[in-house]
């Protein structure tokens, strides 16, 4: 697979994320962030289990072939997906999709401090209008809520899955097994997560059924899958980049169905954070395009 096919489908990935706000946020209406998140990746584990068993038989090892080695993945995962299904209930869908979207600074960040991979001067300056562009859309200190911070808190551990997904497909083979492992944590921590407030309300399952199949069959499945497959041909920044594209779909996707609209600061917020995300783009594509030019 090329590096540019390899964006262009995380960049489809991201825009399968960005719709899934609008289907969590109102699912949270019936359900908690527990049994929607364990009844959403149940039905991504089915989505992608054909694969996996097919993947399964190709391997060396068989079934558990490199699987110990995806559990902190797994793990990471599946508190941040629910942690932002929480959050969720106490901030908007464009406000959640931006600051997810902050994992685009998080990723080389964490790369400089445990990867010793030192970033390059441009990304500062991408923090820096992040951070302003976040400030802008939560309207300041004074009006950053509990669910905005959750949500920060999410990109982090977002940040963290992409690295750790990074280092699965480029020192394995199981791009599905990496996708199924994320899918089984999130079943196991989200349904003990719900068991524990108290029984499924089967009748609330009904209800937001759509929004549980765009987020299992869909968001949770395919464009899960697609990231497995995709960081194997490209960056772990590159892929922070294309994948915070996100944060544009969510709130595209949030004011045709849901009718979420921004004041000035916010749209300001938002540009600001917009070239944060293509400043932070710069540094993976300069070296290139001087490389070129020296063979030429």
């Amino acid at each position: 697979m090329s590096r540019i096919l390899a964006n262009s489908l995380l960049l489809l990935a991201a825009a399968l994320w960005g719709a899934a706000f609008v289907a969590q946020s109102e699912a949270g209406a019936y359900l908690s962030a527990g049994w929607f998140t364990g009844l959403r990746f149940i039905l991504a584990f089915l989505t992608v289990l054909p694969l996996g068993i097919a993947e399964a038989r190709r391997a060396p090892g068989g079934w558990w072939q490199g699987l110990p080695e995806l559990l902190p993945l797994a793990v990471v995962f599946a508190a941040s997906t629910l942690l932002q299904q929480w959050a969720l209930g106490f901030t908007s869908v464009t406000h959640a999709g931006f600051l997810t979207g902050l994992y685009v600074i998080f990723v080389p960040l964490l790369e400089m401090i445990f990867l010793r991979r030192a970033p390059h001067g441009l990304l500062w300056l991408a923090a820096v209008l992040a951070l302003a562009g976040t400030w802008l859309l939560s309207g300041g200190l004074d009006h950053f809520s509990r669910g905005d911070g959750m949500i920060v808190l999410s990109a982090l551990g977002f940040a963290v899955q992409i690295l750790l997904m990074q280092r699965a497909a480029q020192q394995g083979d199981r791009p599905v097994a990496a996708a199924l492992s994320q899918s089984a944590a999130c079943v196991a921590l989200g349904c003990v997560i719900g068991a524990a407030g108290g029984p499924l309300p089967w009748h609330a399952v009904s209800r937001c059924l759509p929004q549980l199949l765009y987020g299992g069959i869909v968001s949770g499945g395919i464009a899960f899958l697609l990231q497995a497959l995709c960081q194997r041909y490209t960056g772990a920044a590159e892929a922070a980049v294309m994948l915070m594209a996100e944060a544009l779909f969510a709130a595209i996707f949030a004011a045709i169905l849901l009718h979420e609209r921004l004041r000035l600061n916010g749209w300001l917020g938002c540009a600001l954070l917009l070239a944060a995300l293509v400043l932070a783009q710069l540094p993976a594509l300069l070296p290139r395009r001087a490389a070129r030019l020296q063979r030429v």
